[in-house]
Formats: C-alpha cells, sequence, structure tokens
C-alpha cells in the first residue's frame, strides 16, 4: 500500500507540472500576442484555457480519489493539500493569461501607447516568478520558493507606474482612452500571475518545512490572541 500511494503521488506531481508547462506556454503567448499585437496567436491562447480547465478537474479528482483511498497522513497528507493549492492557482493564472489574450485586438487600435509602458519588462520579471515557482516544486527547493515573493514587490512597482502613465496617456490623448484601459486590464491581470505564482512559492515553503506564509499579519494575531487566553 505505501509504495501504491507513492507511485500515485508521483503520478499526481507529474500532472501538476505538465500542467505548469501549458500554463508557462500560454503565459508566453499571450504576451506576445499582446506586444506584436498578434490576433491569431491571441485566439490561439484563448482556445486553449479549456485545456488547463480539463487539467485542473482530473487533478482535482485524482486527489480525491488518493485520499479516500489512502487516507494519507503527514507529509504525504501535506503533499495533496500542496497540490489542491497549486492547482487552484495554476488554473487562475491561465484565466488571467486569457485574459491578456483578450486585450490584443484593443491594443491594435493604439499601437503607439505599448510603448509609453514597461509591459514587457513587467511580464518578464511575473515570467521568471512563475518558472522558479515551478522549479521550487520540481526540485523541493525552499530557498528558492522563498526568495520569489521578494520578486512580486517589484511586479507591483510597475503595475502601480503602468496605471499611473496610462491615467496621464487617457488624459492628454482620450481618443485613445479605450485602448489605454485595456492595457491597465492587461497589466492588472501580470499583476495577478505574479501573486498566483508567490501562492505556489509559499506553498512549497508548506509542503517542504510545515511552514504556512500566508497571511503574516493574520496570524500574528491569532497567536497573541492565543498568548491571552492563556
Amino acid at each position: 500500500m505505501p509504495n501504491r500511494l507513492a507511485r500515485e503521488l508521483a503520478e499526481l506531481r507529474g500532472r501538476l507540472l505538465d500542467m505548469a508547462t501549458i500554463v508557462a506556454e500560454q503565459f508566453t503567448d499571450a504576451v506576445d500576442a499582446l506586444l506584436d499585437r498578434d490576433l491569431e496567436r491571441a485566439e490561439a491562447v484563448m482556445a486553449r484555457d479549456q485545456e488547463v480547465d480539463a487539467i485542473e478537474l482530473e487533478v482535482d479528482k485524482y486527489c480525491e480519489r488518493i485520499l479516500a483511498r489512502h487516507q494519507p497522513v503527514a507529509t504525504d497528507l501535506r503533499t495533496l493539500l500542496t497540490v489542491e493549492k497549486i492547482n487552484t492557482d495554476l488554473e487562475r493564472i491561465g484565466d488571467h493569461c486569457r485574459n491578456l489574450a483578450r486585450n490584443t485586438e484593443h491594443v491594435t487600435e493604439a499601437p503607439g501607447v505599448l510603448d509609453s509602458i514597461k509591459l514587457r519588462e513587467m511580464s518578464a520579471t511575473a515570467r521568471r516568478m512563475l518558472d522558479d515557482a515551478k522549479q521550487a516544486f520540481l526540485d523541493r527547493d525552499v530557498e528558492l520558493a522563498r526568495r520569489i515573493p521578494e520578486l512580486d514587490d517589484e511586479v507591483d512597482r510597475l503595475h502601480h507606474e503602468n496605471f499611473r502613465t496610462l491615467v496621464d496617456y487617457i488624459r492628454a490623448h482620450p481618443e485613445h482612452a479605450e485602448a489605454a484601459a485595456h492595457l491597465i486590464t492587461a497589466s492588472k491581470a501580470l499583476e495577478r500571475i505574479s501573486d498566483h505564482s508567490t501562492n505556489i512559492a509559499k506553498s512549497v515553503v508548506f509542503l517542504i518545512e510545515g511552514v504556512d506564509l500566508r497571511h503574516p499579519d493574520v496570524q500574528s494575531q491569532a497567536a497573541g490572541d492565543g498568548h491571552n487566553a492563556e
């Protein structure tokens, strides 16, 4: 039974990595479609979103079967919980890639607006986060996982800079307000992708060390309340 459980968990991890590879391809294609104003590639990204959704459901069902069949505990249970969390984050990243691609047709109407913002730099950092998160999970590299949230600060900074630049652009070029508004949406999608990559990194830390890095302020408050109750 333990060998069978280990084998099924390995298969589950492999399927999750397949999903991560597809999502990374979606990300590259969505960004390239937007920056190159390639409508055909954008359509392909949106069509592929169903493939990601199908794998999400497959992974969820696989997790349910393992839980029901083996009732895992300790490290095996933590692996299962981590896979479920990462599965959700990858599916959300796929959704944001689809949203990125959707904005392509609107940007073609005002191609010059792309030159006014740092979408390329932002997408490069967000992609590095996604790649590092996948690698940290694959290699069980907790040090790499812990470094990923630091990059999120850079993506947030670029998003806020893009937002301010595009608001000013809309004031100066009201005739291109719709295209600029869609680029605000695209910048936000990249910011959300980096957030989900951060979530994956934190899940890897939880998998390896059993430490939950989410919502530290809430956890500190809860710990304080617990001490007070004593």
